[in-house]
């Protein structure tokens, strides 16, 4: 997972607490920051607050307003959900905690005042940009007006308070009301900006986008150009059947956009049937670029995958170290099952090792197996010198791959569909026992190689990989822990199945489709320059804002 493709968003990405946990976090955490604002206003303003007005302080500054925020974000906004309406709620009541202390340390009343207002503005900003970013800026009418409303109820709470005795004169008052809304204008004209300048690229929405991700939303992107990518399917039968799909597509580029869900989806098709089948997806060396555009286009993959002729025989499997990039391979009759690892290495253009390579003849796995959080950015383009370096490996290896003796082939299998669908391979060939384990991941965790490694003291070679999805962007920002029970089950199952099987490659071109090709790097590229000038332009909003208000 590179960084031009979802790092920005993985940094911004977490699991919203349910409401059975915020609802009584708001209301004790109001408790704990009213106290602590009346103790530092008595302590550090000439202001002496009554005991009595704690109560009401607590409810009308702390509570109130949040509460009816939470729940008006999720009923004005169609599909917003009330987690995140009322998560939002809890960031700002604590965006109004900070800024009551900050308040406690002014020096006079008109600094006071400014901070007050600086509040009302921040509150209200917060709210427009979180509801667009993950809503849509289609809405923004809509959402001016309901994010208005948490700020509109602090400031009745404060001029309920004091906002009628500080002695100001009308001018005042009018000018804090202005540079709320102009405050607010300049926010969307901002966000406009950056979706114009995103969209007139790359025919896309920025804000449409990142709501689609966050809401795990399918979408098409009305990017890329129509290609007949091959798809190679390895069939094992040992009385029940395993189908093994490779389709030369990269599963992204993220959640439900494009083929970000394609991994699943194959996995799901491939185990709708028939109890005796079943069936997995396996990642071939490829980038971004070979991205679906359209998730629809998932039926083309599968329409695709074939039903090879099989044989009885295979080598047994070869492993070769070069250092930058290792392989393991299989013969099976005339044609090759390679899996490669290179260290350091996220993805690969697809003409490094296939660019004169018939899929027919050689089905080349990426394992994929790097750290699911901390994975390599870097990938290998077509004609560099490093490319041509592991090409060259990649021939001496299929070299001797191609002496490699036929024995007697035996195999055990199972498929586990659990919230990580998982899969083992077990094959047994000339007393070599082998383990493949597969999950569906993006990269494995620590505790997956922690079972492999218990693995190498039953069987010769272990092999781990994962699929490559972009499926969850919340798996990808947190998954730290894998279903490690569903993939123990799964190699028991495997191993006690082992029996002589027949095994079969077989590759055939889909109909025609949408890759996203050259079209993923205008997209990326627009999406990452301009997040960063949108932060910088907030950043300077922010600092206008200082000014304006305290100079």
């Amino acid at each position: 997972m590179g960084a031009d493709n979802v790092d920005v968003f993985q940094r911004l990405v977490f699991s919203v607490p349910p409401l059975s946990r915020q609802l009584p976090a708001m209301a004790v955490l109001a408790v704990v920051y009213s106290v602590v604002t009346f103790v530092a206003l008595s302590a550090f303003t000439p202001f002496s607050p009554e005991p009595s007005m704690f109560v009401p302080l607590g409810v009308l500054l702390f509570l109130l307003p949040f509460l009816f925020a939470g729940e008006l974000f999720h009923r004005v906004l169609p599909g917003y959900p009330r987690t995140w309406s009322f998560f939002l709620a809890l960031t700002n009541q604590f965006v109004t905690f900070v800024y009551a202390l900050v308040l406690s340390g002014a020096n006079d009343v008109g600094n006071a005042w400014s901070i007050v207002w600086l509040l009302f503005i921040t509150v209200y900003l917060i709210n427009i940009l979180a509801l667009v970013v993950s809503t849509g800026i289609d809405r923004y009418k809509r959402i001016l007006l309901v994010a208005l409303a948490e700020p509109a109820a602090l400031i009745a709470a404060f001029y309920a308070f004091a906002g009628g005795d500080l002695g100001f004169s009308t001018y005042r008052h009018v000018f804090a009301f202005a540079s709320l809304l102009i405050a607010a204008a300049f926010l969307v004209l901002v966000l406009a900006i950056v979706d114009y300048l995103i969209r007139s690229n790359t025919d896309v929405s920025a804000f449409e986008l990142t709501s689609g991700i966050l809401q795990n939303d399918r979408a098409s992107l009305d990017l890329g150009v129509e290609a007949e990518p091959a798809v190679e399917t390895l069939a094992i039968d040992n009385g029940d059947r395993l189908t093994l799909a490779a389709p030369w597509v990269h599963p992204g580029p993220l959640g439900g956009f494009g083929g970000g869900q394609l991994s699943g989806n194959v996995i799901d098709a491939l185990n709708d049937g028939d109890e005796r089948e079943s069936g997995f997806f396996l990642h071939v060396p490829c980038t971004h670029k070979e991205d679906l555009s359209n998730p629809e286009d998932a039926a083309n993959i599968l329409d695709a995958v074939a039903d090879p002729e099989r044989g009885a025989r295979a080598s047994r499997l070869v492993h070769r170290d070069y250092g930058e990039i290792e392989f393991y391979g299989r013969r099976i009759g005339d044609k090759q099952v390679i899996f490669l690892h290179g260290e350091g290495i996220d993805d690969y253009d697809t003409g490094v090792f296939m660019g004169d390579v018939d899929e027919s003849e050689v089905l080349l796995v990426d394992l994929h197996k790097h750290d699911l959080q901390n994975g390599p950015a870097k990938e290998v383009l077509y004609g560099s010198a490093e490319a041509d370096r592991l090409k060259r490996h990649f021939d001496d290896f299929r070299d001797q791959l191609a002496d490699a003796p036929l024995r007697d082939y035996a195999a055990g299998f199972a498929v586990r569909r659990a919230d990580q669908d998982v899969a083992a391979l077990v094959e047994s060939v000339d007393g070599q026992e082998t383990l493949l384990m597969g999950i569906d991941t993006n990269g494995v965790t620590p505790d997956v190689r922690a079972l492999a490694a218990d693995y190498r003291e039953e069987f010769d070679e272990v092999l781990i990989f994962s699929t490559d999805t972009h499926a969850s962007i919340h798996e990808l920002a947190n998954t730290t822990r894998s279903d490690i029970d569903a993939l123990r089950e799964a190699v028991e199952r495997a191993d006690d199945d082992v029996a002589p099987a027949t095994i079969g490659l077989a590759s055939r071109r889909t109909r025609p489709l949408k890759l996203l090709k050259n079209d993923y790097n205008g997209l990326v590229f627009s999406v990452n320059i301009l997040i960063r000038l949108t932060i910088i332009a907030l950043a300077m909003l922010y600092a206008l804002l200082i000014i304006w208000l305290f100079f």
